[in-house]
């Protein structure tokens, strides 16, 4: 019977209910106006917190600006002055939100002491020096005063001249304070000799066993070098360089990258990506196969590629 009366009066209920209107939007509608003269009138009545905000604040972030300025332009030495809360009572801040000035001004001060505090050892010559030092190739690392690494790094780019444990520290030096390449190639002769004994002198200090027999064929190359056999060597060494490079990546894409040195091009991802030492050794390899066209009128540049570069990659380590 329940069920029954539910169905018979369902469609009634319908009916009065499209007949009589949406009690809480006819709510809404009456209240509308109200409420838009009840805020209008409010916001009258109260202050502009938003202005007065900004107002208060408008001198602390001037201040923060010049600040960070400051921090900026003097690290680690830098002083941060403090908020001048004189000026602030005159801008007619309230007694809290001076409060809150003072409270964010006393973190401000403890966080630039805690800052001045980490970065100060960052800046110490002391630390500065060792951290210049330790990114030098060993043979300079005894006039870490005299060069930086990031010189040695970009004429590393540049040049097809190894820098990596040969040739000795004075010797390199004069290479990195050469004005041009004419001064590079006369360093290079004055020095053959020296040069020579350095590349010798790291050879020999390998382990036969971890390097294999290349190393047999460079000692024959420098061996022919003393001897005034300079084309000997130099096939001995081209044929043992690109053995080596072979041997390394023996993939050929990855190995074109290094061996396919274009006019202008910068340095290839799979040198990027390298350890500071290793990059070192690839970067004059890189540059010794940059293109050269005779037809299109270039002219041949001088690279010291056969006595020592790749030494490095050779010797795996002096150590071993």
């Amino acid at each position: 019977m329940d069920v029954a009366v539910a169905k018979m009066l369902a469609p009634i209920g319908e009916q009065m209910k499209a007949m009589l209107p949406d009690a809480s939007a006819y709510a809404r509608d009456i209240m509308a106006p109200l409420n838009r003269r009840l805020q209008e009138q409010m916001k009258s009545v109260l202050p502009d917190y938003d202005a007065l905000v900004k107002n208060a604040l408008e001198p602390y972030n001037e201040l923060i600006q010049s600040q960070v300025a400051s921090i900026g332009a003097s690290l680690p030495t830098f002083t941060a002055p403090m908020i001048d809360f004189p000026a602030l009572k005159g801008a007619g801040v309230s007694p809290a939100i001076e409060s809150m000035l003072k409270q964010i001004a006393s973190q401000q001060s403890a966080m630039l002491d805690g800052l001045r505090g980490s970065l100060k050892p960052l800046f110490d010559p002391e630390m500065l020096r060792g951290f210049n030092r330790a990114l030098l190739p060993p043979n300079l690392r005894s006039h870490a005063g005299e060069v930086q690494a990031h010189q040695v790094h970009e004429f590393l780019e540049q040049e097809g001249i190894p820098l990596y444990l040969v040739p000795r520290g004075r010797t390199a030096l004069r290479l990195l304070r050469a004005q041009d390449r004419p001064g590079r190639r006369r360093v290079l002769g004055d020095c053959y000799e020296s040069i020579t004994d350095d590349c010798a002198i790291v050879l020999e200090q390998a382990n036969r066993d971890v390097v294999g027999d290349e190393l047999k064929f460079v000692l024959d190359g420098l061996g022919a070098m003393r001897s005034g056999h300079f084309r000997s060597a130099q096939a001995m060494f081209t044929v043992t360089l690109d053995t080596l490079i072979y041997r390394f990546y023996p993939d050929q894409a990855v190995r074109r990258r290094i061996t396919n040195r274009k006019k202008g091009a910068d340095v290839p991802d799979a040198i990027d990506e390298m350890g500071v030492p290793e990059a070192m050794v690839w970067l004059p390899i890189w540059n010794a196969h940059e293109q050269f066209w005779k037809h299109k009128g270039d002219k041949p540049r001088f690279f010291m590629g056969g006595c020592w570069v790749g030494v490095r990659r050779l010797c795996r380590r002096t150590e071993h």
